[in-house]
Formats: structure tokens, sequence, C-alpha cells
């Protein structure tokens, strides 16, 4: 059964006034790893004695591409510290055109290669422009998946629906290739409008056992934007997860 993480960029305004507060309170609710895209001024190891003082296990941490492509070997020590090997670029510039895909996607598998050589597992996280159809049809997702395997997929798909897919299908049809999972909720009103998991319309029903099928190792909490109270919004979608979790088990 995949466990549950919170992207802890959801709480980046808590976890830049206090950070090592937030990571307790993260703990005391229930979830049993994070995903990090910034350390707040903390070594890697000072996050890592955090992270263990409070039963929390990091799962993988988001970089830009730039930084995988100039600064890898900082970024490996710094997993090392951690106690995780995925490492995730997590935005790349929308391509637009089938020429700018084909030349992210040549990146990206060029820096999974590079990251194998360090001992890291390179992922990818999308947004929805790296889903939806170019000028020939196929998407960057679709190369990413005819391409090198050592890149994997963290796939987000609340991201996936706003691009007008269905989330479950795509799960299951890239299986194998997305170990970590970003489940948020969404609506549309002339843009994204980002709410906790349950007040939003993505349909997310099918989830628990199209994570099972997909070999989903983590299911990651994450909302973009929240109005308030970053923890009450991560609370009520881990209650909401939890839920459908426990339903569909």
């Amino acid at each position: 059964m995949s466990r549950i993480a919170l992207q802890l960029y959801t709480v980046r305004r808590a976890s830049a006034a206090d950070f090592p507060g937030t990571v307790a309170r993260v703990a005391d609710l229930g979830f049993e790893g994070v995903e990090l895209h910034a350390l707040h001024g903390h070594s890697a190891a000072a996050v890592r004695e955090l992270l263990d003082l409070h039963g929390l296990v990091a799962c993988g941490r988001h970089a830009g591409l730039d930084a995988v492509e100039t600064d890898l070997e900082a970024l490996a020590s710094e997993l090392h510290a951690l106690g995780t090997d995925r490492l995730v670029v997590a935005w790349i510039e929308p391509p637009r055109t089938a020429g700018d895909a084909d030349a992210a996607a040549a990146r990206l598998v060029a820096a999974a290669a590079r990251a194998e050589s360090l001992g890291l597992r390179l992922g990818f996280h999308n947004h929805d422009a790296e889903v939806g159809p170019l000028d020939d049809g196929r998407s960057l997702l679709d190369r990413l998946l005819e391409a090198d395997t050592r890149l994997f997929l963290e796939l987000d798909l609340g991201w996936a629906w706003y691009a007008g897919l269905d989330p479950i299908s795509l799960l299951e049809a890239t299986a194998g290739r997305a170990p970590l999972v970003h489940v948020k909720d969404m609506r549309r009103n002339g843009g994204p409008v980002h709410v906790p998991l349950g007040a939003g319309s993505v349909d997310y029903h099918a989830l628990p056992g199209a994570a099972t099928r997909a070999g989903v190792e983590w299911l990651v909490v994450e909302q973009d934007e929240a109005d308030g109270d970053e923890l009450a919004a991560v609370e009520t979608s881990l209650s909401q997860l939890r839920s459908l979790v426990g339903a569909g088990s």
C-alpha cells in the first residue's frame, strides 16, 4: 500500500517562519514522510536529525533543472545526508512546440544518466503543459515514456486533470514509472484554483486501487496555493486522502 507524504512547498510560509515547528506539526498530523523543496537555512544533516526526531522519512527532494545540470554533486551529497536518493526536477520552461519538447526530453534523459552515475534516481514532476499534445500530437510526457527508463515520473494528478486528462487513466498508463504521485485538488475559474482535497473537481475515488496497481510508493499531498492557514488546509487534505485510502483498502 502507498504511504502518504507532504510536499513541504505546501506549507512554505509556515516553514520559513518556523521550520522545526512546522515539521513537528506535520508529523503530529500523521504524515509518514515529507518531500523537500528547500532546507530553510538548515544543513541537510540538521534536517535529517529533525525528520528522525519526528519519525518522518524524506521521500524525495525537488530542484530546478539548471541546478541538477550544474550542481549535481552538491545535491547528491545533500540527498545522502537526508537519507533519500530520489531527486525530482520540479519545473521546466513549458514546451510550446514539438522541438521544445524534444530538447527538454533530451536534457532530462541526460541528467538522469548523470544522476545515476552519482547514485541518484532522477524524476520529473509535471504541470499541465507537459501532458497536453503539442503541434505533432505528442506531449513531453509521451516522449519521456518512450525514453530512457532511468528517468522516473512524479505524476501530478491535479495538473493532469487541469490539462484535460483523466488522472486515474494516466496513472494506470504509466504503471511502474511513477513511484511518487502528487495528489492535489483544483477547480477551474478563469484559471486554476487550488483547494484542499475534497473541495475541488478532481475525482479521486478510484485512486487507491489504481495507485496499488501502478506500484506507487508515495502519495504526496500538495496544494500550490492556500488561502489562510496552510496547515489547516493540509490537515483537511490528509483526512480526505486517508478516507479514500481506507475506503479503497
